[in-house]
Order: C-alpha cells, then structure tokens, then sequence
C-alpha cells in the first residue's frame, strides 16, 4: 500500500513539472518579439562628428573591426601583423576594393603599422550610424568631398586650392565649383573635412565614405 501512494505522489509530481514547463514555453511563445531574449549586441562609446552640408552627424567606432581597401596579400600580412588573430568579416554583398577584419588591436598606433608595413593599402576604422554594432556600417578609404561658393570664378577657385594645399581628384557634374580633394584613408580625411567646414571658408565638406553591408 505505501509503495503505490509513494508511485502516485511520484507520478503527479511529473505530470505538475511537465503542465508547469508546457505553459511557460507556450507563455513564452506568446510574447511579443521585442521581448523574447536576444543575443546581445555589443554597445559602442566613441564617437565622432561629421558634417552633412551644416547637419551635424554622428558615427560610434567599432573597437574590433577594420577596412582594409585595395586588399591583397601584402594587405593580408600587414593586418596579421598587427594580430595574429585577425579574421576576415564576411559581406552580405562582396564589394571589389574593400575587406573587413575582426581584430582585437584597432589603435591609431595598429593601423599606422599595417600602413607602413604595406604602403600602398588603405586601413580605416569601421564606423557605424548608431552606437551598435548592428548599426549602418561605413569607413573612410581618403578623400573628400567640397563644395566651394557657387559664385567664385576659376581664378578665385585656383587661389584657394593653392592656399589650402589641396590636390584635386576630380571635379564633380552635379554643380558648380564641387570638387573631390585627396587625403589620406582613415582619420586624416575626416579631420581635414570637418576642419575646412569649420572654417566658414566652404559651402560643405565631408568624407567620401565608403558604405557596406555585412552578412548577418
């Protein structure tokens, strides 16, 4: 007699734990996506600021992610060289030109390595549109992009390249006095883009960013 209550007790309790799991899953189901549990998505601190024509723009720089541009072997090498770890980040759609790699050394000091070491690579920060790594993602492969006073004439135009040092690249169809000016990839061209909108001197100046997707 005992030995059957103490089979019954055992088999009710089983019966509650399964009832009490079936209802947590199905409650669970029930919950609206932002709710369920998701993989966290690493949070990003740095900051920096660019100027849309006079719109004020922010990118958060992603600590573990560099853009290599005109990649090849040497290119590889140099980024290994900086950490023997790095992988390459895979691209939701492939770009000619450009490759992402997951580092754990992105320094100013790491990149200016990799460029020494393979000179004629372009090595960038991976900037992003939001302070999330899932954020709009975009890097900075040289030059620039300036919109000069619609009004100068040519000789006016020639008298400020001259007295900025700058080199043309291109002049662009889509207005007057709108030129591409090279930099340097990286930081060098959006601290020379923010410092010549900051002057008063131009209509706008920003970076001619690279913009890319990666593969989820």
């Amino acid at each position: 007699m005992y030995k059957s209550t103490t089979r019954q007790i055992m088999q009710a309790l089983l019966v509650l734990v399964a009832t009490s799991l079936s209802l947590s899953t199905l409650a669970a189901s029930r919950l609206p996506a932002s709710a369920r549990a998701t993989p966290a998505t690493p949070q990003l601190t740095q900051s920096y600021v660019w100027y849309d024509g006079d719109r004020e723009q922010t990118v958060w720089v992603n600590p573990q992610a560099v853009a290599e541009f005109n990649p090849g072997k040497s290119g590889e090498s140099a980024i290994r060289s900086a950490d023997t770890n790095a992988t390459e980040i895979p691209m939701q759609r492939a770009q000619q030109g450009v490759r992402l790699w997951q580092m754990n050394n992105t320094s100013d000091t790491a990149i200016r390595g990799m460029s020494s070491h393979n000179p004629t690579g372009k090595y960038s920060p991976v900037f992003h549109d939001g302070p999330s790594s899932s954020a709009g993602m975009r890097a900075l492969p040289g030059n620039i992009i300036v919109y000069l006073n619609p009004a100068w004439d040519a000789s006016l135009v020639d008298a400020w390249i001259k007295k900025r040092k700058l080199e043309i690249v291109k002049k662009l169809d889509i207005g007057p006095n709108i030129y591409v000016f090279k930099t340097g990839p990286g930081l060098e061209a959006l601290d020379t883009a923010n410092t010549l909108y900051k002057s008063g001197e131009v209509n706008a100046a920003f970076p001619d960013w690279w913009q890319g997707v990666v593969a989820k």
